[in-house]
């Protein structure tokens, strides 16, 4: 049967917000469209609404001296790029409340160790470990372990170094000291970032692909991967997440660029067919296959009319249980699905489907 589409407008003010509702015979559709269509109406009203306008890693607030200062990430220049890579990073195993408050509690000094790039380049330069001579004997070699409180490494044992100190920064897995150095010295050393911008961007004409590139490129640091790449490379290069604070575009377009994590990963299964694949591949394709058929366009004008990356961050938002209770969110409490809501997906519905607690990583990191 025909599915058509009403549309009603609502007084958002300019730029004027609207919203579809998918309708079969008089009656609502149950269907992955009607479920993303409510998603993405839902983000777009809460961001609206958002305060301050920024996105998280440009605010205090929520991540301490970790944040950037937008007029610096809107130049793109080697230090606040090198700051945001380190900050979403972190971002990995653990919800992002739990990362946010380790983040703020951090001092000043402390973030220096692990995320400011000229303290990185002079602690790698001073020291006289035999591993910080390249980006693959670094990686091969550098044997700093954490073993309950005891960080330490058989090449220089007892000696203080930049990466023990990241180490104990970071009091997570390990080996997670090594993450700033690697980056530095596969991504930054020589001629900086922008040496690899430039070189991605002459090897690929399409900006599309060149965010592909980049993100293979910044999955290799050690203990990022695919997801955490895919982050940060979308979050220079899709202005329908952070307005003017995308420094890449239109060099490099993110939005095709699709996150999957736990909260994604599971909305996606929850609205597939059951026995679908469940692979990061399978389940960023399907997303991206849905938002083919939405023009974003129709929710604002300002919107580009394809954008996978946004519908995503839709979805991850509205499911992120942990985040939507540290937001105070008017859900929170509800024992039935409120009456716009898309209840296969609301983590506060006795009914949904994606089980979701707001952890940042997910199984296909």
């Amino acid at each position: 049967m025909a599915v058509r589409r009403i549309e009603s407008a609502v007084g958002f003010g300019v730029p004027e917000l609207v919203r579809p509702r998918y309708i079969e015979n008089g009656e609502p559709v149950n269907s992955a469209k009607a479920s993303l269509v409510t998603t993405v109406r839902w983000y777009l009203e809460h961001r609206r609404g958002a305060s301050p306008s920024v996105p998280f890693y440009c605010d205090a607030a929520k991540v301490g001296s970790f944040a950037i200062e937008p007029g610096a990430l809107a130049a793109g220049g080697d230090a606040a790029v090198f700051r945001l890579f380190v900050t979403l990073s972190m971002y990995q195993a653990l919800r992002d409340v739990t990362i946010m408050h380790q983040q703020r509690s951090l001092p000043r000094r402390s973030m220096r160790v692990v995320a400011d790039v000229g303290t990185v380049k002079r602690s790698i330069a001073q020291h006289a470990c035999p591993t910080l001579g390249s980006v693959e004997a670094f990686e091969e070699g550098c044997d700093v372990e954490k073993d309950g409180d005891d960080i330490d490494c058989g090449t220089c044992p007892g000696v203080a170094c930049h990466v023990k100190d990241a180490t104990s920064v970071f009091h997570r897995m390990g080996d997670m000291g090594k993450l700033s150095t690697s980056a530095w010295l596969r991504l930054w050393r020589g001629g900086g970032l922008k040496a690899q911008l430039d070189a991605v961007c002459r090897a690929e004409s399409s900006p599309t692909k060149r965010a592909a590139l980049l993100v293979e490129r910044f999955a290799a640091v050690h203990r990022v991967g695919r997801k955490l790449a895919t982050m940060f490379v979308s979050a220079l290069s899709t202005p329908a997440l952070a307005p003017g604070l995308t420094p890449w575009f239109p060099r490099v377009d993110g939005n095709e660029l699709v996150v999957v994590d736990t909260n994604v990963a599971r909305a996606v299964d929850a609205l597939r067919p059951p026995g679908s694949a469940k692979t990061y591949d399978a389940r960023a394709g399907w997303v991206r296959e849905q938002a083919a058929r939405l023009d974003l366009r129709e929710f604002r004008p300002d919107l580009p009319g394809y954008s996978p990356r946004l519908v995503q961050e839709a979805l991850y938002a509205f499911c992120s249980r942990s985040n939507r209770v540290a937001r105070g969110d008017v859900c929170v409490g509800r024992r039935a699905a409120c009456a716009t809501c898309a209840p296969t997906l609301c983590p506060f519905a006795p009914c949904g489907e994606a089980r979701t607690e707001g952890d940042p990583d997910g199984p296909d990191h």
